[in-house]
């Protein structure tokens, strides 16, 4: 901060990753009447508060979410905008990007049921930044990950969508229940073969980690499931799993159904198919343990198991490290 500060400030801190954090910081040094002192202290020199220091990074370090931290930078303390002597088409470009991102997000809807779904009820609603970067979280797929930006973004073809469309104006509308057709509905609500069976099953497996049935997420609850705590962090990380995979899953078989207009799943094959998720979530956590082959990418065997702890077929007979025995499975079947 004290080399970098007027270059952040001449860009508008468009490239700094850490941009609220910093303008806090300087708009609360600023504030300050008395003269404000920064002292270089060499690591591990034995400095308790740079021991300290040191030891609450690791703890933040090791956090699946970030904690919620005020930040209301003074506007009258920080330069607003940048600088236009230093000015160029790349920075101009940033800076254009952000400003619409911001834009968008804020008037996002559904952004705001996932901002309320994970607000505490003594405390401001999360950040939208805070939301967005935990659809990015290493917990979540590819497939998902794309899966929850179409969501919170209304980018699927699905209800009034179809109104508009010449010849498939039936497809706006449930064929099971006769309601137009709305991610909610799909996910939670719909009568026709998915939804119902698979929550029930996620709830079977989340009571044998916990001991609670689990209750049927809402829209909101599964855009933000990546920033929702759950008990200790393997309890966190089934949760984030289970809604995740089974959302998918349901809106898959939705998907089948109308738009590949395929015969009705019958409760067997959605029994199969969920199960087969889990036991494939599974076997990729496993495999993720190899750090000789995904080094930094690679998940920590405590972590794996912590995860699925309670929750496997046969554990009282398994090993406390199970991770490469044979055929590991999840217990319900």
């Amino acid at each position: 901060m004290t080399k970098n500060l007027k270059h952040w400030e001449n860009e508008g801190y468009v490239r700094n990753a850490n941009a609220e954090l910093f303008k806090t910081t300087v708009s609360k040094i600023r504030k300050r009447r008395a003269k404000t002192t920064l002292t270089w202290v060499k690591g591990h020199s034995g400095c308790e508060g740079n021991e300290a220091a040191d030891r609450l990074a690791a703890e933040g370090a090791e956090k699946d979410t970030a904690d919620k931290i005020k930040m209301r930078p003074n506007s009258l303390l920080v330069l607003p905008g940048a600088k236009l002597a230093i000015m160029t088409q790349s920075l101009g470009y940033k800076m254009i990007r952000k400003d619409k991102m911001n834009c968008q997000h804020s008037g996002s809807k559904n952004m705001q049921l996932a901002q309320a779904a994970v607000a505490d009820p003594m405390d401001e609603l999360p950040s939208q930044g805070l939301l967005w970067k935990s659809t990015k979280h290493k917990d979540v797929s590819r497939s998902i990950k794309f899966f929850l930006w179409m969501m919170i973004h209304d980018g699927y073809k699905i209800g009034r969508h179809w109104e508009k469309i010449e010849g498939h104006e039936h497809k706006a509308t449930c064929n099971k229940c006769g309601t137009t057709e709305t991610m909610e509905h799909i996910l939670t609500k719909c009568d026709a073969p998915g939804q119902r069976e698979v929550w029930k099953l996620a709830s079977e497996l989340w009571e044998l980690k916990t001991g609670a049935a689990l209750a049927k997420p809402t829209t909101g609850q599964i855009m933000a499931c990546a920033a929702i705590k759950r008990g200790d962090v393997g309890t966190t990380r089934l949760f984030r799993i289970l809604v995740f995979e089974s959302a998918f899953l349901i809106w898959r078989l939705h998907c089948e159904r109308v738009i590949q207009e395929k015969d009705l799943a019958s409760a067997r094959e959605i029994h199969n198919r969920w199960l087969k998720t889990i036991n494939n979530r599974l076997g990729l956590d496993r495999a993720m343990t190899n750090d000789g082959k995904y080094g930094k990418k690679a998940i920590k065997k405590s972590l794996v198991l912590k995860t699925w702890q309670r929750v496997l077929k046969n554990e009282r007979n398994l090993p406390k490290n199970w991770i490469w025995e044979a055929e590991v499975l999840v217990g319900i079947g």
